[in-house]
C-alpha cells in the first residue's frame, strides 16, 4: 500500500467542491445519528472517572484514597489525563466530556480515512472514480456499528482508533518518500497510542524498527533518523512512572484479566467480527492483490510492511492469548477503517474497471449491513439480568439461502456471550442503567465519607466507585485490587467468564469490615460494633499480598 507526494490532479471547479462539500455534511449528519441511536455508557468508564476524581482530591491516580496502596486499574492514561484537563478547565465532568470527545475524535477520524484515500495511489482508469470509490468507502464505515458504538461508551476506544488510523496514514507515508519528518509523525501517532492503550505497543515497536532500519542505512544523517524517534522517549517515561507509582511493570488489569491463553475464545470473537461485517470480502481482496504483487515480484515498502506485521500481531495476541474482550469488537475497533481503506487498495492493484471496483465494493459495504442492524433494532429475548448475557438469534429474520451463514454467527455469539466475551452494547447499556437506579447520584454519595473509613465491597465497581468518591471500594473481580488480580484462579476452563475469573481469597473481603449497604438509590454506612483503623487497612493490605504472591 501506497501514497502519492501530493493529491492527484483533478478538477476543482466550484460544482466539484460543491460536491464534496454535499458529500461531507451527509456523512456527519450519518455519524451524528448513529452516535445518538448507540449512545450508552458502561460501568468500566467509571473506573477511569474515580480515578480522575481522586486526583482532583489530592491523592493521586489511585483507585482507593491512603492508607491503600496505589494500583494501576485503569489501562488508557492519555485519556484520563485528557478528560482530567477538560474536567479542569472547562468544568465539564468525565460522564459528559467523555462521549463528547468520542464523537470529536470519531470526526478525526473521518478526516484522516479521507485524507488517506485522497492520496491512495490508483491506475489512472480509476482516478476518474477515486471520489465514488472513497465515498462508498467512508459510507462502509459510517455505518459499521462497531465504528458507531465506540463514538460513545465513556471508554478510550474512539481515541485509539483514531490515534491508529493517523499512525497507519503516517506508516504510509514513510513508506512511499522515506524521511525523518514522516517517520517522526508515525513515531508521534505510535506513543500517544501507546499511552492510551497498552495495545499501542506494537505500533511503537513497529515505528522504532522503521527508525533503527533507517538510521542503519544511512551513511550520512544518522542521527536525523534516530532523532525522529525521539518521541518514543515519551512511552519509556511512562513505563518508569508507572513503576515508582504502583509498583509494577503491567497495569494490574493485566494481571486480573489475563488468566491464561484462550484461544477457544479468541477464534469465536475473530470469527464472529469477520462474519459480522463480511470481513472476509475485504480479507480476500487483499489476499487476492498480494498475490498479484508478489507475481509481479512487487516488494512492500519497509514502513508499510512492518505497519502490517503490527496489525496482524496485535490481532494474533487477541485471537490466540487474550480471547478476545469483554466488550464487542473493542480491541478490533480500529481495523474497520484500515479494512475499508485496504480494500479501496486491492481494488486498485487487481486491475478492476471503474464500475466493476465500485460494484465490488458497494456490495462489501451493503453485505456488511444487514446482521449488525438486525441485531441493533431487534427486541432481545434474553436480556440481562434475567439471563446469562444478551443473546439475539437471527438466523430466522434472513431467507433460507443465508440462514446457514447467519445461525453460523448465532452459535458464535451465543458461547462468546454465555463466557462473558464480546458483551453487546445493549447489555452494557442495561447494566449501566440498573447500576443508576440501584446507586444514589454524586451530590448525594459525596456525603458519605468520614473518619469511620467507610468500606463497600463489590463486583460491579463502575459506577459505585464514582457516586460515592470518599468511599472505600473493595473490588471483587479485582481490576482495581492487586491481591485479588494474583489471587490464583481455579476456575474451571470450560467455565471461564471474561475478565471475572479471579476472585477474593477466602477472609480477604471480610478483613477491611465492609459496612456500606447500597439499594433503591441509596447508600448507608452501617455503624460497625468497633472502630477500624488505617492501620487495620494497611495489615490486611501487607498479609494478603504476601499470601497472594506466595500463592
Amino acid at each position: 500500500m501506497g501514497v502519492r507526494p501530493g493529491p492527484p490532479a483533478a478538477p476543482t471547479g466550484p460544482p466539484v467542491r460543491l460536491g464534496r462539500l454535499a458529500a461531507a455534511l451527509f456523512l456527519a449528519l450519518v455519524v451524528l445519528a448513529g452516535w445518538r441511536l448507540t449512545w450508552f455508557l458502561t460501568d468500566d468508564a467509571f473506573i477511569t472517572f474515580r480515578y480522575i476524581s481522586n486526583r482532583r482530591l489530592g491523592y493521586g491516580y489511585v483507585w482507593n484514597a491512603p492508607p491503600f496502596r496505589p494500583v494501576e486499574g485503569y489501562t488508557n492514561f492519555l485519556w484520563m489525563v485528557l478528560l482530567d484537563g477538560v474536567w479542569s478547565l472547562a468544568g465539564v465532568a468525565p460522564p459528559v466530556a467523555s462521549t463528547v470527545l468520542s464523537l470529536l475524535f470519531g470526526y478525526l477520524t473521518l478526516l484522516e480515512c479521507a485524507r488517506i484515500l485522497r492520496h491512495l495511489s490508483l491506475p489512472p482508469w480509476l482516478e476518474p472514480a477515486r471520489g465514488a470509490l472513497a465515498f462508498t468507502a467512508l459510507m462502509g464505515i459510517v455505518l459499521n456499528r462497531t465504528f458507531l458504538t465506540w463514538l460513545s461508551s465513556g471508554l478510550e476506544t474512539s481515541l485509539f482508533v483514531f490515534l491508529a488510523t493517523s499512525w497507519a496514514g503516517a506508516m504510509m507515508r514513510a513508506g512511499r518518500r522515506p524521511a525523518p519528518r514522516a517517520i517522526a509523525w508515525a513515531c508521534t501517532a505510535a506513543a500517544l497510542a501507546a499511552l492510551t492503550r497498552p495495545d499501542g505497543l506494537l505500533m511503537v515497536a513497529a515505528s522504532g524498527a522503521l527508525v533503527l532500519w533507517h538510521a542503519a542505512a544511512s551513511a550520512e544523517g544518522r542521527w536525523r533518523w534516530l532523532g525522529a524517534g525521539a518521541p518514543l522517549v515519551a512511552v519509556a517515561a511512562h513505563l518508569g512512572w508507572r513503576r515508582a507509582t504502583y509498583g509494577d511493570w503491567l497495569p494490574n488489569t493485566y494481571y486480573a484479566k489475563l488468566v491464561a491463553a484462550w484461544p477457544a475464545a479468541g477464534w469465536r470473537y475473530l470469527g464472529s467480527f469477520v462474519l459480522e461485517y463480511a470481513l472476509w470480502i475485504g480479507l480476500l481482496l487483499c489476499l487476492a492483490a498480494l498475490l498479484v504483487a508478489a507475481r509481479a515480484r512487487s516488494r512492500p515498502p519497509v514502513a508499510t510492511a512492518l505497519a502490517v506485521l503490527a496489525l496482524v500481531a496485535h490481532v494474533a495476541y487477541y485471537t490466540l492469548v487474550v480471547g478476545g474482550d469483554h466488550f464487542e469488537y473493542r480491541p478490533f475497533a480500529h481495523l474497520v477503517p484500515l479494512l475499508f481503506i485496504a480494500g479501496v487498495w486491492a481494488l486498485a492493484r487487481l486491475g478492476f474497471s471503474p464500475l466493476v471496483a465500485l460494484s465490488v465494493l458497494a456490495a462489501w459495504v451493503a453485505l456488511s449491513l444487514p446482521i449488525p442492524w438486525a441485531h441493533q433494532l431487534r427486541r432481545p429475548h434474553v436480556g440481562w439480568p434475567e439471563g446469562n448475557g444478551l443473546i439475539v438469534p437471527l438466523a430466522d429474520l434472513f431467507p433460507l439461502p443465508a440462514r446457514p451463514y447467519v445461525r453460523l454467527f448465532d452459535t458464535l455469539q451465543a458461547w462468546l456471550i454465555l463466557h462473558a466475551v464480546g458483551n453487546r452494547r445493549q447489555e452494557h447499556a442495561a447494566f449501566y442503567e440498573r447500576q443508576a437506579r440501584l446507586l444514589p447520584g454524586r451530590a448525594a454519595g459525596a456525603a458519605l465519607g468520614g473518619p469511620s473509613l467507610p468500606v463497600l465491597a463489590t463486583d460491579a465497581v463502575g459506577v459505585a466507585g464514582w457516586v460515592l468518591p470518599h468511599v472505600y471500594v473493595i473490588d471483587g473481580l479485582g481490576l482495581n485490587d492487586r491481591v485479588v488480580a494474583h489471587t490464583p484462579v481455579r476456575t474451571d476452563p470450560d467455565q471461564r467468564r471474561m475478565a471475572h475469573d479471579r476472585h477474593p481469597p477466602p477472609g480477604y473481603v471480610e478483613c477491611f469490615h465492609p459496612n456500606v449497604a447500597i439499594g433503591g438509590g441509596t447508600a448507608v454506612a452501617i455503624p460497625r460494633s468497633r472502630p477500624f483503623t488505617a492501620e487495620a487497612i494497611t495489615a490486611c493490605e501487607s498479609r494478603f499480598a504476601a499470601l497472594a504472591g506466595r500463592g
